[in-house]
């Protein structure tokens, strides 16, 4: 069952806290933006390696935020699904890469020109590890998720997000201390 919000003075009502995680503007959506934007354009610029991409990815779950609420109603956890939608849309972007790679060779490893230069040290050696490891990195550490919900978000088991997290930060310590 899916409730759609009722608005009284601003205020989102008929719906749990749980699910509009402190929104109180007389539009949700336009809260969310607000309080999530930054965070998940972030996110997905360290997954993907790419700003402008990142951004456009950001967007493209906000719009599929928009047509749900229209259709469905706020989601129990628009936080929640708005960053399942970022983490979905990049693995859609390494999918894209990938099949471009494999298609035509001359364009370059990843398919796309290379993004400008980060000027953290931390970001680069991120951005090294192994994509697997490095979306459970910026899930974990960034995005300040636990381990059940880092599993939750890339379809795997805790175990196996405990063992890419041992490994993406020892690369990480041993990347950062040769430097």
């Amino acid at each position: 069952m899916c409730i759609v919000p009722a608005r009284s003075k601003g205020k989102v009502t008929g719906v749990s806290q749980s699910r509009t995680e402190g929104v109180d503007s007389e539009d949700p959506l336009d809260e969310l933006f607000r309080v999530h934007y930054r965070n998940l354009v972030a996110l997905a610029r360290l997954m993907v390696g790419s700003l402008g991409r990142a951004e456009e990815l950001v967007q493209d779950s906000f719009v599929g935020m928009m047509r749900r609420v229209a259709a469905t109603g706020l989601p129990d956890n628009p936080g929640g699904y708005l960053r399942t939608s970022v983490v979905n849309g990049c693995r859609a972007e390494f999918r894209r890469r990938d099949m471009q790679r494999r298609l035509d060779p001359v364009i370059g490893r990843d398919g796309v020109a290379p993004a400008a230069p980060e000027p953290s040290d931390l970001v680069d050696a991120v951005m090294a590890l192994p994509l697997r490891q490095r979306q459970a990195v910026a899930l974990r550490y960034f995005a300040d998720l636990s381990e059940a919900q880092v599993a939750s978000a890339l379809g795997v088991r805790p175990g196996t997000v405990k063992t890419l997290l041992h490994r993406g930060v020892a690369k990480l310590r041993q990347g950062m201390a040769n430097d």
